[in-house]
């Protein structure tokens, strides 16, 4: 098997108590503002390409990635 494989089948392998902690915390972390909901990142990448094509520098590009919150 491989490294890979090996490593999505022990993901399997957590409780069930981990399994909803571990959701209950990614939500938490949502509501509160801790993480960038999928929508709003889109939405920032979305205006990010298209300030690039129309000739924005590089640093701005740095300057969107570093504000993400993942």
């Amino acid at each position: 098997m491989s490294y890979d494989k090996q490593n999505r089948m022990f993901a399997l392998k957590e409780s069930d108590e981990v399994f909803y902690a571990r959701m209950k915390k990614g939500i938490d972390d949502v509501h509160n503002g801790r993480i960038t909901p999928w929508n709003d990142i889109y939405a920032k990448l979305s205006e990010a390409i298209s300030e690039i094509k129309n000739g924005s520098q590089g640093a701005d590009a740095e300057k969107f990635i570093k504000n993400l919150n993942f």
